[in-house]
């Protein structure tokens, strides 16, 4: 382990390459988890447009101007 100062004055220790590592795998797991989700929300947003049509072009409701 590597004692190290930030810029704050605060201790803190640098311990093994493979737990950095780790916490990189963690982040890039992580990452390519929120990016599917992402993809699968667009492909459910683009799915509900298809089915619900073009702005405006619902004839079931009617618009009442007073």
């Amino acid at each position: 382990m590597l004692k190290q100062i930030d810029h704050r004055g605060k201790h803190f220790m640098i311990s093994d390459e493979n737990s950095v590592d780790n916490v990189a795998r963690e982040r890039c797991r992580r990452a390519e988890l929120l990016e599917r989700q992402a993809q699968r929300e667009l492909r459910e947003l683009e799915c509900a447009k298809a089915v619900a049509g073009p702005d405006g072009t619902n004839l079931d409701i009617v618009v009442i101007d007073r």
